[in-house]
């Protein structure tokens, strides 16, 4: 059972360590709100890019690194 801690833990680190690279590199979404022709770009569907991608790779990243922190935290 010590092993299996061990390892969730380093997992739970390096996780932790990829979601704070993702957050650094993540440009802000609102970025482009205020700026001239965006009334345009609102109506527009676009296809899923880069961005979306790389934030709904973010948000399952922290849901992982919280369940992993909560299981390293309450086992035994």
């Amino acid at each position: 059972m010590e092993i299996v801690k061990q390892v969730l833990t380093w997992v739970d680190i390096f996780v932790m360590a990829v979601f704070i690279g993702l957050v650094a590199i993540q440009t802000s979404r609102a970025e482009g709100i205020f700026s001239p022709g965006s009334a345009e770009g609102t109506y527009i569907k676009a296809k899923p890019g880069f961005e979306d991608n790389l934030s709904r790779l973010t948000l399952i990243l922290a849901i992982a690194f919280f369940v992993l922190t909560a299981i390293v935290t309450y086992m035994p």
